[in-house]
């Protein structure tokens, strides 16, 4: 084993001969902190980019109105903790068999929800591949949601 150098046993000689160590570990943490908080928006971002997608006030603002569907994929406990007021409650597994096709008297917009979108993202491609169209993502789900403190029933 190497012998350590005389002047680094004392903190006082590791600071000298490393100036910029404990800026690197500072500038470190923080880029782990940043990426953490940082992450599920990036994939959020990336799942919606080139789709349509609606953030949380914007669905509530089309809410005020008769013309929007607000549809909550999510599975019938994690919906039963809250949901969005009014919205009609079918679970992902049972989408294909709900909504076969579009009726075409039909002209109000739906708007997918789940807990994180990725649900809906997938949701989304289902219902355009048969001919719906006006359909939306709540970006970034129930999460969004909740962190944009919209009202919630239970």
């Amino acid at each position: 084993m190497p012998a350590i150098p005389q002047n680094l046993t004392t903190l006082k000689g590791w600071m000298e001969a490393y100036p910029f160590l404990p800026g690197l570990v500072f500038a470190a943490l923080c880029l782990v902190l940043l990426v953490a908080v940082a992450l599920p928006r990036l994939r959020s971002w990336a799942r919606g980019k080139d789709r349509p997608v609606l953030d949380p006030l914007q669905v509530e603002e089309l809410l005020q109105g008769p013309g929007v569907l607000i549809v909550d994929l999510r599975d019938e406990g994690i919906y039963r903790r809250g949901h969005i007021r009014g919205c009609l409650h079918v679970p992902f597994a049972q989408l294909t068999q709900r909504f076969q096709a579009p009726d075409p008297k039909a002209r109000r917009a739906l708007v997918l929800v789940d807990e994180t979108d990725a649900l809906s993202h997938r949701a989304l491609t289902i219902l355009l591949a048969r001919g719906f169209e006006w359909v939306y993502v709540l970006k970034g789900g129930m999460r969004a949601w909740r962190d944009a403190n919209r009202p919630m029933v239970k």
